[in-house]
């Protein structure tokens, strides 16, 4: 017997090799084989259907729904069948007896990494923001953008602070890397995310909106060792969780590094007081001048009842140089130089010195510009290039510009010195060799290179690392080699139960944003701890959170915009004082520059199909598309209508809202218009929904398999049931595209919570139960949440007019 099968493109005839065989309620039925494993199907069903209903869900499909006849537009679900010349999509081929099926090779795998690639070649639109991904915080940086275009500056505050306790403070002080991602840069230049919510929280810090209401009390009692970034953090978040928190200072004010470590010219004192009251607003106690281990112990502190204790102690000692003569007068402690200026107390830098600053991080040029600053002729000289230096380009630009003489590629060999004190110190040349562990390249001395630069003072400035004094084996708490507190990597918890750390202690001398991260992971993990969770389930719960997700990129088309910079203290302006050099943006700098954004975030993010086989395919970019007017569309997004919101950006043809609205539903609100790369799924005349026969049933949602079609969110202020009309036909049932109703012998039932979990509506209820509201997002389609690559991580579910 011969059985034709046509393909849209080509036609083919298989001869059947097996017989048929009868089920028990006498559906016609055979076997045949897919990737090895023999399977059972039934007459007319298609491959795909037949491997779904065995267990084969790696085939890739954008375009196939139960609801309508297969396509096959999308042509990701090719499989080769034996025989055939050329793969066949196996949504629209009929399974035969004795097929025998491949679904996965090199070359589906490039056929369906192409069709990829033409899909995306005219998708103007983002799946994550590589923005939020890449702060540490993970801050939604599109949403208080755009609030902030809008004029929205405390609302916009309020958004940061749900994960950045002190946005007033980072905007001045944070080294930016979401700005080193921001996809803005692609077309002329990044935006200036920093300083933008520096901004919107200055508006309000005297005023400041609190992220979320504060729970009441649980009874709980915390401990902070540590008022720094990562300390200050944790109390704010676990204070706003109902726990009593109380912080123990060993200095005499707080804010740790952020008060003693950064000079006033880059943050203001008062200023960054003004925000750290918002902490203590919320009930959080302090005491000051108390040293762990010298005033007090960790034992101490469960004796005086608190059921966790967070070590948040930094790294207030300067890393040594490890050479001759580094005892001698005249080499200065780093930390200790920056903390006694900003205490007013006497330096050991006076007008006229000469100083050396060894080092290339930020904690060399804040010594750097502070000495330019009292009057000294300052040397930075740094081992390695601009390019491997920790500090920011920014930072070494501004200290040259300021009168730094800057070096590179020189390492100190010794102090010069006379009678014990410093006359100068010996250099020498380095060329760079293979990478070090930091995956920076390795300083190689050149032999017979040596130079002497004649000095006053030398102030080394080459790291930092904790006081292991302040913790012995008594207290439980480990020390790793690196001299950093042992703790879980993902839980933050330490060899001692009920004892966690974060901030510099733990990693090592990080930035001031990646302690606040710490800060606020270390809380939830107290949280979870305190709520009696499983420590371990917590770990794997935040890594799998923290883990960074997979990015494919798509060049933004986007007018030129130039970036609003900064207005800065003129550097004629910065000699012999400390005033602070960003002057700040006026609002409508502030809403201009936020208006820049790309807004490079999708709602459907982490349910996207062409967003998960983007990344399954290794897509990273798209040689297709290459960023210029006549590569893509640039669509207005529609949403006018009351419930459904329609990205034409977003769409790839598939045409599933067309049919499921014509062939399904009945309206046939959309179709296709345009010729050739200009065709697009729209309405008539590209009017808006509501100006067609539309239900706003949301059926063309459900089967959209990207985000160009997404159910607004909406609020149900009241539910009436008129009882004495109702017939019970169950009709409501059978038409409802979310499958929100369903139907017993006795009554239709809700099964979208409306009355809370596992409540069932009898007609009674739905009679006496006139007002409700939808406490949860509307389902997006039929199928589950797809499950995604474990690197896939979906943000927030944020809607697009959110």
């Amino acid at each position: 017997m011969a059985i034709s099968i046509r393909d849209n493109l080509n036609p083919i005839v298989q001869e059947s090799q097996a017989m048929m065989v009868r089920n028990d309620v006498g559906q016609p039925g055979f076997t045949l084989t897919i990737d090895g494993k023999t399977v059972q199907a039934y007459e007319n069903q298609t491959l795909l259907s037949v491997a779904v209903d065995n267990g084969i869900t790696d085939i890739p499909n954008m375009c196939d729904d139960e609801k309508l006849e297969p396509t096959a537009t999308c042509r990701m679900c090719l499989v080769h069948v034996e025989g055939m010349k050329q793969p066949l999509p196996s949504c629209t081929t009929p399974a035969l007896p004795g097929m025998v099926v491949i679904t996965q090779s090199d070359e589906l795998f490039h056929i369906r990494r192409t069709n990829l690639e033409m899909l995306l070649s005219d998708h103007n639109a983002y799946c994550q923001p590589p923005c939020q991904i890449d702060c540490p915080t993970h801050i939604d940086i599109p949403g208080y953008l755009e609030l902030i275009a809008k004029g929205s500056m405390k609302e916009a505050a309020r958004l940061v602070k749900e994960v950045l306790p002190f946005p007033y403070i980072l905007g001045l002080t944070c080294p930016a890397p979401c700005q080193k991602a921001c996809r803005r840069a692609l077309v002329e230049e990044e935006i200036a995310i920093c300083r933008m919510h520096g901004h919107a929280a200055e508006t309000c810090l005297l005023d400041p909106p609190h992220p979320y209401p504060k729970d009441p009390s649980t009874g709980k009692k915390v401990a902070i060792v540590g008022a720094g970034p990562a300390g200050l953090t944790a109390a704010y978040y676990l204070a706003l969780k109902g726990h009593y928190c109380k912080v123990f200072e060993q200095q005499p004010q707080p804010g740790g590094m952020l008060r003693y470590g950064i000079p006033e010219y880059r943050l203001q004192k008062d200023m960054m007081d003004r925000e750290i009251q918002h902490v203590w607003d919320l009930g959080v106690d302090q005491q000051y001048n108390v040293k762990l281990g010298q005033d007090f112990t960790i034992d101490d502190l469960f004796a005086q009842g608190f059921d966790a204790v967070y070590l948040g102690i930094g790294v207030w000692t300067s890393n040594e140089m490890r050479i001759p003569g580094e005892d001698a007068e005249g080499v200065v402690n780093a930390i200790a130089y920056l903390g006694e200026k900003v205490e007013g107390k006497p330096v050991p830098v006076k007008e006229g010195n000469e100083v050396v600053v060894v080092g290339g991080g930020f904690t060399a040029f804040d010594c750097t510009r502070t000495s330019l600053r009292l009057g000294a002729k300052v040397h930075t000289m740094y081992r390695r290039s601009r390019n491997e230096m920790g500090a920011t380009f920014e930072e070494a630009e501004d200290g040259e510009a300021e009168g730094t003489d800057l070096r590179f590629y020189v390492s100190p060999n010794r102090v010069v010195t006379e009678n014990d004190t410093v006359t100068g110190i010996e250099f020498q040349k380095n060329k760079l060799g293979e990478p070090d562990a930091s995956g920076r390249r390795r300083p190689v001395p050149i032999p017979g290179s040596e130079f002497i630069i004649e000095c006053d003072t030398v102030i080394p400035a080459i790291g930092q690392a904790a006081d292991k004094k302040v913790l012995d084996e008594k207290s439980g708490v480990k020390w790793t080699k690196r001299g950093t507190i042992q703790t879980d990597p993902h839980n933050y918890m330490t060899d001692r139960y009920a004892v966690f750390a974060g901030g510099d202690a733990q990693m090592g001398a990080k930035t001031i944003i990646e302690c606040v991260a710490q800060g606020k992971l270390g809380a939830r993990s107290i949280h979870a701890f305190l709520s009696n969770e499983d420590m371990k389930d917590v770990a794997r719960r935040l890594e799998l959170e923290e883990r960074k997700p997979d990015l494919f990129d798509i060049v933004p088309y986007k007018p030129v915009e130039p970036k609003v910079k900064m207005p800065m203290l003129p550097y004629v302006e910065r000699k012999r004082n400390f005033k602070i050099i960003e002057m700040g943006y006026l609002q409508e700098q502030a809403e201009r520059e936020s208006a820049r954004c790309l807004q490079c975030a999708c709602p459907a993010a982490g349910q996207c199909d062409l967003q998960k086989y983007s990344i399954e395919h290794g897509l990273s970019d798209n040689r297709f598309h290459d960023g210029e007017p006549s590569d893509y569309h640039d669509y207005e997004i529609d949403m006018s209508h009351s419930f459904i919101l329609r990205d034409p950006n977003k769409c790839i043809n598939c045409t599933q809202c067309v049919r499921v609205c014509h062939d399904v539903i009945g309206p046939d609100c959309y179709g296709m218009f345009g010729k050739g790369f200009d065709t697009i799924v729209s309405t008539p005349f590209n009017v808006s929904l509501h100006d067609t026969d539309c239900v706003s049933c949301g059926a063309c949602v459900q089967v959209c398999p990207t985000g160009s079609l997404m159910m607004a969110e909406r609020t149900l202020k009241r539910y009436a049931f008129a009882l004495d009309r109702c017939i019970f036909c169950g009709d409501c049932v059978e038409v409802c595209p979310h499958g929100a109703l369903g139907e017993t012998p006795n009554f239709e039932l809700s099964f979208f919570n409306r009355f809370g979990p596992d409540v069932t509506l009898e007609k009674g209820d739905l009679a006496v139960a006139p007002n409700y509201l939808v406490r949860q997002r509307l389902p997006r389609g039929k199928k589950d949440v797809p499950v995604m690559s474990p690197l896939v991580r979906p943000l927030p579910a944020r809607g697009i007019r959110e």
